[in-house]
């Protein structure tokens, strides 16, 4: 969306500035600062500032840029202070090319997992608003990290060090800046990373400004139940709603599909299935999702076992009224598991849902009082209703969040009992 309006934020209640009504920077370099132990009176990220001022000088030249429009965005042009997470978040919501500079720092920082989020976020928008992914993340490589390093956000992105030469992806930008002959093989790779740029902006359409949100409020990317290898944090998406041929009678059927996981309440402004969305904004947190509806996970949901992660019930207010459906949220309602979060959607340019909206209401507060309560002290507007594709995908993993907080403040007690219960007696060593 263009910054027309003020957005919500995760609890609904606090609106935040739209972004300003210029054209954005043309490529965002996120990146790890240096360590804070680097020699005193060196610049830790010195040679990081001088491949941003290359990349400017070549896209200048390269790309059609209009007067006074910036070639790129990079934190270290800001001053610290207040103003500073207004900028940042201002570039991330208006930017054209995000380009992560990697390295084993980088996967570790809360701040880079935050600026990859919020401008996927927008990526994952926009293919839901039109069905058609783009290539707007370009990475290059600071220093090499090993496969098996990158978080599950990081694997969908189109990667391959070995483009730019061998002796860039052998030692990254860091290794050939810093190695005087190797001065031929940075100039390769430079322009080679600024024609990349350039080409993933001409080859996609523009992706739309989004109001920008809150820096101190976004998500990392990378952070939360811990490791960053691909499938270690694992999440249950579980979809109710109904299908087409189970609906109630009057409603319209163009929001449901022969599946739960076709149903699509914001038709309106997004062409795909919401479990689909919800489950790229899940892997865009470093999560593997299993998506499945209310039977499937039915085992899972209601059995004694302990959980494998968080989970997250996405309800249709309308699947609420079939009797079963009500009977099996009510049961699960009285189980008091916390790591078990809802989102309730409620399109409000759905005119069916604003005109039943009353009984709508009533039987989710008869179905699940205790979590549409205890809900509200993590989202106001996750159980009050999201009301657009936007708000989603501010709700969404603030919810997330909170379900994962609780699954590991369960895992960690599981594991401090099964230590207390274990035999503290010396163990003879066999050698000794």
């Amino acid at each position: 969306m263009h910054g027309g309006y003020p957005a919500r934020d995760a609890d609904g209640d606090r609106y935040l500035s739209p972004a300003a009504a210029d054209d954005g920077p043309f490529f965002f370099l996120s990146y790890a600062h240096g360590p804070r132990d680097f020699p005193v009176g060196r610049d830790p990220d010195l040679w990081i500032a001088q491949l941003y001022d290359d990349l400017c000088e070549h896209i200048k030249s390269l790309a059609d840029l209009a007067p006074g429009k910036k070639a790129g965005f990079m934190d270290r042009e800001l001053q610290q202070g207040h103003e500073w997470p207004r900028h940042l978040s201002k570039a991330l919501a208006t930017c054209h090319v995000f380009v992560p500079l990697y390295s084993r720092r980088y996967f570790k920082s809360e701040h880079c997992g935050r600026e990859w989020f919020a401008f996927n976020r927008r990526r994952l928008n926009y293919r839901a608003r039109s069905a058609r992914p783009i290539e707007t993340i370009v990475p290059a490589l600071w220093i090499p990290v090993r496969d098996g390093l990158f978080p599950e956000a990081a694997s969908a992105v189109q990667y391959n060090s070995a483009d730019f030469g061998p002796l860039y992806a052998e030692h990254g930008f860091y290794g050939i800046m810093k190695v005087s002959r190797w001065r031929e093989a940075y100039e390769e790779a430079v322009y080679l990373l600024a024609r990349r740029i350039v080409d993933a902006a001409e080859a996609s359409p523009p992706i739309e400004h989004e109001v920008w949100t809150e820096y101190e409020s976004l998500p990392s990317a990378f952070g939360g139940l811990g490791g960053t290898g691909p499938g270690d944090k694992l999440l249950r998406l579980t979809v109710i709603a109904p299908e087409r041929d189970e609906l109630p009678g009057g409603r319209d059927p163009a929001y449901y599909g022969e599946n739960v996981r076709e149903w699509n309440p914001f038709r309106q402004d997004s062409l795909r299935a919401l479990a689909d969305h919800a489950g790229d904004l899940a892997r865009s947190l470093s999560y593997t999702p299993d998506v499945g509806d209310l039977y499937r996970h039915e085992s899972a949901l209601f059995g004694a076992g302990q959980p494998t992660g968080p989970e997250v019930l996405l309800i249709d207010p309308w699947a609420v009224l079939q009797p079963e459906c009500g009977q099996m949220l009510r049961r699960l309602d009285a189980m008091d598991k916390p790591w078990v979060q809802v989102v309730v959607v409620w399109n409000t340019k759905d005119a069916q849902m604003q005109a039943d909206a009353q009984q709508l209401r009533s039987a989710l507060e008869a179905a699940l009082p205790r979590m549409l309560r205890e809900g509200r002290a993590t989202s106001a507007l996750a159980v009050r209703g999201v009301p657009s594709l936007e708000d989603f995908g501010v709700v969404f993993p603030a919810v997330l969040a909170a379900a994962g907080r609780h699954y590991v403040r369960l895992a960690s007690a599981r594991i401090a009992s099964a230590n207390d219960g274990q035999d503290d007696t010396p163990v003879e060593r066999a050698d000794g």
